[in-house]
């Protein structure tokens, strides 16, 4: 099932099962797109600072970032375990794929 969702940052690591009403949701893939105009957000798991992150997503929809697909039944990670960090204020758009 593909869902997306818009998700407003706080300026602090959030985690993206916020962004889902169901907070434990295993996915096959994952896009984060931040809007033009916004400063980068980072990527990363629960230890995501500042300075500690997997990847950042500069502004705008050509920029958007992936993770997976991965094939068959595979959903090697949940909702919960991505955390994001941005502006206060700041909108992302998450899109994923779910089993």
């Amino acid at each position: 099932m593909l869902r997306s969702k818009n998700f407003t940052l706080d300026g602090t690591s959030q985690s993206l099962a916020d962004a889902s009403p169901n907070q434990h949701r295993p996915i096959k893939w994952l896009r984060i797109e931040s809007e033009t105009g916004n400063a980068a957000v980072l990527v990363g798991t629960s230890t995501l600072t500042a300075t500690i992150y997997g990847f950042s997503v500069t502004a705008g929809a050509a920029a958007s970032k992936d993770i997976g697909p991965f094939g068959g039944g595979e959903c090697p990670f949940n909702l919960e375990d991505v955390y994001v960090r941005g502006t206060d204020t700041q909108v992302i758009h998450v899109t994923y794929a779910t089993l």
